[in-house]
């Protein structure tokens, strides 16, 4: 790669429902690389409005990013793709990044929003990548799987699999080797492959990736604490993979508190009225996922009280 270059474009897709989570991440990215200030951002988004733009910009420190906006339609490139439950369509957007960014630039560094950034993300961005498109993590629940040629979902057979959360690309050589348009292809073929995306950059990228530390890309477990593990192995970047999310409502994350350390400096602060429902939220959760009875009792409650409503739509 030559000589250290400053950080350059850091990449997010998301949309609206991602509106807190991406606040977040960029006032973690922000406050973690003082020395990379300001920060040049650049969000491909779907549905977000100029006010919760606002606020997601005067979420950061003063003068610590320049955030430019690539509004996108997921329908118009998207629409026949199929994505896990709970799993936004703007995960295909990654596939587009390069055409969001100048010719002249010639590396970009994509990060999901269900991240935080807790190290200097300078020393991921220098980086050598030698002849490879990529750089990433391996996924760790996936890479044996599809790597042994085990999973059956599209057709992926790969050498190694990475969790495409966090990827530090050569923009040229993403180009060359045609990874959109091979993904693109791939999903066509494929449209309902398990890991949508995913499964298409793993495909098109094969045997064209390097593997990074896995402290760039922590995939954590929903038990798995931060505090414990952030100092042991020096995380920079921890990524929430599951459905278990700490910024949700009553989340019962044990990653929750820490999370909220960097949520709450940010425009979209918890209320003390939000903080008490959440808790109680929490609390109701841990005492129906620790009693089959109470969760039983639950469980026709709801069933009663929709049958009144089922009753007067029929009449």
């Amino acid at each position: 790669m030559g000589a250290k270059q400053q950080l350059g474009p850091i990449v997010f897709a998301v949309d609206a429902a991602y509106a807190v989570p991406l606040a977040t991440a960029l006032r973690s990215a922000a406050e973690n690389n003082r020395g990379a200030w300001p920060l040049d951002i650049h969000v491909i988004h779907e549905g977000l409005g100029e006010e919760t733009k606002r606020r997601i910009f005067d979420s950061l420190p003063a003068n610590s990013a320049v955030i430019q906006w690539h509004p996108i339609g997921t329908l118009s490139f998207a629409s026949g793709f199929s994505t896990r439950p709970g799993v936004s369509k703007m995960t295909f957007a990654r596939i587009l990044l390069p055409q969001f960014l100048p010719e002249t630039c010639n590396r970009a560094l994509y990060l999901d929003g269900d991240i935080l950034v807790l190290g200097a993300l300078e020393h991921l961005w220098n980086i050598d990548l030698g002849e490879a498109v990529i750089g990433a993590v391996s996924d760790y629940w996936l890479d044996n799987v599809v790597s042994n040629g085990s999973r059956a979902a599209g057709d992926v057979r790969v050498e190694r699999y990475f969790n495409a959360g966090v990827l530090l690309i050569n923009l040229a050589k993403w180009r060359a080797e045609q990874i959109s348009e091979r993904s693109l292809e791939y999903l066509d073929r494929f449209p309902t492959t398990e890991y949508s995306d995913q499964d298409a950059l793993n495909v098109a990228c094969d045997g064209k990736w390097k593997i990074l530390d896995r402290a760039w890309n922590f995939q954590f477990e929903p038990t798995q604490v931060i505090a414990r593990l952030a100092l042991e192995q020096k995380l920079a970047i921890a990524h929430f993979v599951t459905n278990v999310k700490p910024w949700k409502s009553g989340s019962l994350s044990p990653n929750a508190a820490f999370y909220d350390t960097f949520r709450c400096r940010t425009r979209f602060a918890l209320t003390p009225r939000q903080r008490v429902q959440s808790g109680l939220k929490r609390a109701g959760s841990r005492l129906l996922a620790r009693s089959a009875l109470l969760r039983a009792v639950w469980s026709c409650t709801k069933s009663a009280m929709r049958a009144p409503t089922a009753q007067r739509l029929r009449e």
